[in-house]
């Protein structure tokens, strides 16, 4: 997105009420900076950041579920194929818990 089509999305933003003020002087602030250079909106609203901490948790789950699930296998019936199987699931469920919980601590791009 160019930096004009984020600033008309934050003025739309403060006009709907979704960002304050505050919000959207700090939020024009930052796409302005030079500290803006991941190339990320900085217009993610708070539901936005809600429903994306919902899939979070939801994937993190899963991928857990999953490599509890391989564990068994592994236990039932051992193979090297299902340990690797297991390493990789336990890999991807604590990259997805750790994703989880940054974002959990980050506050709003927009403030």
């Amino acid at each position: 997105m160019s930096i004009a089509s984020d600033l008309e999305k934050l003025t739309s933003l403060r006009d709907q009420g979704a960002l304050s003020p505050t919000e959207f002087v700090k939020a024009k602030e930052l796409l302005l900076s030079e500290e803006n250079t991941e190339g990320n909106s900085v217009c993610q609203t708070t539901s936005e950041k809600k429903k994306q901490s919902k899939t979070q948790l939801l994937v993190a789950n899963l991928l857990t579920l999953t490599a509890a699930m391989s564990v068994a296998s592994v236990i039932i019936n051992p193979s090297p194929i299902k340990l690797v199987s297991v390493i990789l699931w336990t890999v991807a469920s604590t990259l997805a818990w750790s994703a989880y919980f940054t974002c959990k601590k980050k506050p709003l791009k927009q403030g």
